[in-house]
């Protein structure tokens, strides 16, 4: 492993992240819009974003253990191939039920690759800086989050969502190109039993309830906020891809400077929950914030603050993944973890659909993160 070149430990695994992002979000963030055009309820709209990251869940602790014992860089290569699938179908059909079995194609190639690049990175990461090359990691991941719907907002506005479909298709074939570049980590033998032992350890415990509950909001964000914007805010959606840049960049920016603080916390035995129950409160509080937004300036405002708190929690959260866990075992318990993300991004989705408005979500997910961290510090988890 110490013979891997920097290209393929760092530099090839953040550029595939970034145009995975890139693609994906391209995508996510108008299909919404896209489905309430064609007639689709908000509840059903909530049922189909919701279908994504169920299907993620269900799959991600299995591929998690495929990763362990399976190349990764292969797993990253087939996961660009299930979602170009999906996304090939999605251009074709406009049938709510077909629709849902695209997303569970789509889901499953979602879960392989989440799983997949980030073990990969973390199998190779090294001893020093983890906070600040996690931080890249995440800036990467939050570029590609900005320029995604940017580019897909005015794709949107000059063509149709078909395009922007083609435009995500195209986009898949320079992902295929530089996976073949990442590096190839072989498979370990790993017992069912060591995952266990390491999940019932009750830092990981308490953990895992924090990243299931900071992740609701994903779902609101998913589900709710492009049509907050359009609908309620009366932004175009040139704009709508505007604002979804200037916050994932800036965020981005924080994301480093994150790693940075997360280090020097980290290599001095101070512990990382500090920062992280910080992260989530100020992500939470912003959230709430967000019901008295009116206009792209106020929206804008709470977003910023709200990037404050996200870049602080993620970067936090990976770099304690990394304390928690060992490499020979990331993927199966990276895949716990995620998991967690993707149940708390379904049941934030439900929520968001089934409540009146699209701001309301924001408000429920909030004030449920904000309210744990005080029962949360009893437990004095060590990360």
């Amino acid at each position: 492993m110490q013979n891997i070149s920097f290209s393929k430990r760092y530099a090839i695994p953040c550029l595939v992240q970034l145009l995975q992002a890139m693609v994906l979000w391209a995508v996510l963030d108008y299909i919404t819009i896209f489905w309430i055009d064609l007639g689709f309820s908000h509840f059903q709209v909530g049922i189909l974003m919701a279908i994504f990251p169920l299907t993620s869940l269900i799959l991600m602790i299995p591929f998690g253990i495929f990763v362990d014992r399976i190349s990764p860089k292969k797993l990253v290569i087939a996961s660009h191939v299930i979602f170009g699938v999906s996304l090939a179908g999605l251009l074709f059909t406009q049938d709510f039920w077909l629709t849902i079995l695209l997303l569970v194609v789509g889901g499953s190639g979602n879960a392989l690759y989440n799983n997949a690049l980030p073990s990969l990175y973390y199998k190779t990461l090294g001893d020093k800086l983890r906070g600040f090359k996690l931080g890249i990691f995440t800036a990467t991941t939050l570029v590609g989050y900005g320029l995604g719907p940017l580019i897909g907002g005015f794709i949107l506005s000059a063509c149709d969502m078909n395009a922007v479909f083609i435009f995500a298709l195209l986009g898949s074939i320079p992902l295929l190109i530089l996976s073949l570049f990442l590096a190839d980590i072989p498979g370990a033998r790993v017992k069912l039993a060591d995952y266990r032992t390491d999940l019932k350890n009750k830092s990981v415990l308490v953990f895992i309830i924090l990243v299931f509950l900071f992740a609701l909001h994903g779902g609101a964000e998913q589900t709710s906020f492009s049509l907050f914007l359009n609908k309620d805010i009366g932004l175009s959606k040139e704009s709508v891809g505007w604002m979804f840049f200037i916050h994932a960049n800036f965020m981005a920016l924080l994301s480093v400077a994150s790693g940075i603080v997360a280090d020097r916390f980290d290599s001095r035995g101070r512990g990382l929950a500090k920062l992280f129950y910080a992260g989530i409160i100020i992500s939470g509080l912003a959230n709430i914030m967000l019901v008295m937004a009116s206009n792209f300036g106020t929206v804008l405002a709470t977003r910023l603050t709200h990037a404050v708190g996200d870049s602080m929690t993620l970067v936090t959260r990976s770099l304690i993944i990394s304390n928690l866990f060992i490499t020979t075992r990331m993927g199966g318990n990276l895949g716990a973890v995620t998991a967690t993300v993707m149940l708390g991004t379904l049941i934030g989705s439900v929520i968001s659909g089934a409540v009146p408005g699209y701001v309301s979500g924001f408000v429920i997910a909030g004030a449920l993160a904000v309210l744990a961290i005080p029962i949360v510090m009893l437990a004095k988890p060590e990360f």
